[in-house]
């Protein structure tokens, strides 16, 4: 595992949590709190990974990055079985899909970390800052093309005022006529 894994852990942790919390925010209110509650773990999580620099609580982090996407799976499976429609029906499925793909991330990167904490460790090579600012430059673009369509996707990102407009009173522009040409 390279330097920067933990840290592009944390983004992905970050970024999905953002997404779970935009999702919540418009999402029937059973929904909204399973939602909003795997958001701030994980926004929790990926703070407390970029503070320490390490993996923390891989054990429990693995199965609980991988929740939601559990149960959106097997709600989807369930609907499509049973031929209705399942809880998760209201849900925008971009922003899911990102989320889940995020999450499906950080859950590789707990398993390759517990793996590694279980094998004989070789010694410790010096640190390599070029390769961290690399990997970390990666994770970074990695995470924000999956996290930016996302939030847009939500309801909170399809009801946002757009750029340019907050606080400012809409300025609108006569047509420009052409009758004395």
């Amino acid at each position: 595992m390279t330097d920067s894994s933990p840290s592009g852990m944390a983004l992905a942790s970050l970024g999905v949590g953002l997404v779970h919390l935009a999702v919540a925010a418009g999402s029937p209110l059973l929904l909204a709190v399973l939602l909003a509650g795997f958001g701030v773990a994980e926004l929790g999580w990926g703070v407390a990974l970029l503070a320490r620099g390490r993996v923390i609580l891989p054990r429990a982090a693995l199965p609980l990055a991988l929740a939601p996407v559990a149960l959106w799976g097997l709600d989807i499976t369930a609907a499509v079985a049973l031929g209705g429609s399942g809880m998760t029906a209201s849900l925008p499925i971009g922003p899911m899909a990102a989320a889940s793909a995020l999450s499906l991330f950080v859950g590789t990167g707990l398993a390759l970390a517990r793996q590694r904490s279980l094998s004989p460790r070789p010694a410790a090579s010096a640190p390599r800052p070029g390769r961290y600012l690399l990997g970390m430059t990666f994770a970074a673009l990695l995470v924000a093309s999956l996290v930016t369509p996302a939030l847009a996707g939500t309801n909170a990102g399809t009801e946002a005022v757009p750029h340019g407009e907050h606080g400012t009173p809409a300025v609108r522009e006569e047509p420009v006529s052409h009758s004395g040409h």
